[in-house]
């Protein structure tokens, strides 16, 4: 679909909404048909904006020599091109990404899910059952990849920036997609991505301590307020009973002035004040089965899964309650979460008695939920963890990594975990610090050499943990996505 904006136009939302500070166009009237802060994918006519700590001003020049008009800026760059200068250049984008491109999120089923851990697992859980609902593929747009109907790109960001965002929205309207299920993160809200949103359904799984740190939220109290934001913007919701503050989130629900029908799943020890929870939990061959009850509507049905672990089937419960809500056949509901796996959660490949399990795990709610269950399936075996901590960015992971990963491992290695502009030794060095005086360890930089070696010192019966990457093919190293074959793949080569 193309998509036209008039200079004037931009102008006059700039100012309408404080941002405008000056600006030289030669012609008002002329419109843009592109907007893009990448260099790379300006054509004629594009509105260019200068953004982000690491931009080069070879960038804007490449930009106007690739056909952008004009250049939006938070200062001035250039003499000889038509700019825009204003206060805040981020706001700027997330302000006019979606008028440029109409508001697609309006013409779109819109599912948004929030929680420390859980997000991408619930958004696979229902995406899967939508499909078979729909008898069509609907759309996602989460840590894993995106998937419009007309894209399906690999994702760097669990929510993107606004452009992209905005564009791949406008791909799933032109694609008539039937659903479209985001994850939300709390950054999403922290620097407006998700500005001017509203969500048909919005899904609230827990809340942890996590993300703090000077990059992304400076303390619990910032990142649970951005966290609600998406029960603040949603028409509809469904909220965990057992997340810790729940009280806040149920009263910050009852606060929106979308006046949202608000519904609860949880366990079967609150199945008098739930809609929807689950019961009955068992392990068949490799499946592990469970219950759905409603007291409030007599309803009662059996489900299966193919991933292990407690909180997998609060996860499931949680897809299994939305699409009741959304009034999907229960047929469909079993034939989805049966077909789900989820890339880079515990993904379990074992050969010659050697186990290796690849999970996203990377906070301390992930860490615990996924030792407790490898623990429970794997009582007797040795653990070896390979894993770290990320860069710049929620420095309380590497205690939380040592505290429990500590715990649970016989042995780990300290590898590298997008370790941006800091040094993957001082990282290691750090959660060494912090690990229990008996946890054996050794620090190896490189994380395929860290696996490999992993591999080539376990012996019948060990279980390799792999940690936080998963799929992920790729590294983030000083600014830059270093390519990287993905623990998955390297788990598998191993195994042969």
């Amino acid at each position: 679909m193309t998509h036209t904006l008039s200079y004037k136009k931009i102008l006059k939302i700039l100012k309408d909404n404080d941002l405008l500070i000056e600006s030289r166009i030669e012609n008002p009237e002329a419109e843009i048909t592109n907007i893009s802060y990448d260099s790379s994918k300006v054509t004629a006519n594009t509105l260019f904006f200068v953004k982000g700590v690491h931009f080069k001003e070879e960038y804007l020049t490449q930009a106007l020599k690739a056909g952008a008009s004009a250049y939006v800026a938070e200062k001035k760059y250039r003499n000889d091109a038509d700019y825009i200068l204003v206060k805040d250049i981020r706001l700027a984008i997330s302000i006019l990404a979606p008028i440029f491109f109409e508001h697609p999120a309006d013409d779109l089923n819109l599912i948004g899910i929030t929680g420390t851990k859980g997000k991408t697992t619930v958004a696979y859980f229902l995406k899967n059952i939508l499909d078979a609902a729909s008898g069509t593929e609907t759309g996602l747009m989460g840590t894993e990849e995106t998937i419009t109907g007309i894209s399906h790109v690999a994702s760097h960001n669990t929510t993107p920036e606004p452009i992209d965002l905005q564009n791949f929205l406008d791909e799933a309207r032109e694609a008539k997609l039937p659903y479209f299920t985001m994850e939300v993160t709390s950054q999403a809200y922290k620097v407006d991505r998700v500005r001017d949103i509203t969500f048909d359904h919005g899904i609230w799984l827990n809340i942890a301590e996590d993300h703090i740190s000077p990059a992304e939220h400076p303390d619990f109290e910032d990142y649970i307020s951005c966290k609600l934001q998406l029960m603040l913007n949603s028409r509809e919701v469904l909220i965990h009973r057992e997340t810790d503050h729940f009280e806040r989130v149920l009263k910050t629900v009852q606060s929106s002035e979308l006046k949202p029908k608000i519904f609860l799943y949880g366990s079967e020890d609150f199945k008098e004040e739930v809609d929807y929870y689950y019961c009955n939990v068992s392990k068949s061959g490799a499946l592990q089965t469970f219950t759905v009850k409603s007291e409030k509507t007599d309803y009662s049905e059996n489900f299966a899964i193919r991933t292990v672990g407690l909180f997998n089937v609060e996860n499931a419960t949680a897809a299994v309650a939305q699409a009741k809500l959304l009034n999907i056949s229960d047929e469909a509901i079993r034939s989805g979460l049966l077909e789900t796996i989820i890339p880079g959660r515990m993904n379990i490949m074992e050969k010659d008695g050697i186990t290796f399990i690849v999970d996203y795990a990377h906070n301390f709610m992930s860490f615990t939920a996924l030792f407790k269950a490898i623990r429970k399936d794997y009582p007797n075996n040795k653990i070896i963890s390979v894993g770290g901590g990320p860069g710049e960015k929620a420095y309380q992971r590497r205690q939380e990594f040592a505290d429990v990963v500590g715990k649970y491992s016989d042995y780990i290695y300290l590898t590298a975990e997008d370790p941006q502009f800091e040094s993957v030794r001082d990282i290691c060095e750090e959660i060494a610090g912090y690990l229990p005086e008996n946890v054996k360890y050794e620090i190896i930089e490189d994380r395929e050499a860290a696996i490999r070696k992993a591999y080539a010192d376990s012996q019948s019966d060990d279980v390799i943990v792999l940690l936080a990457k998963g799929t992920e093919a790729f590294q983030k190293v000083r600014g830059k996505w270093a390519p990287y074959p993905s623990d998955v793949v390297i788990a598998q080569e191993l195994l042969g």
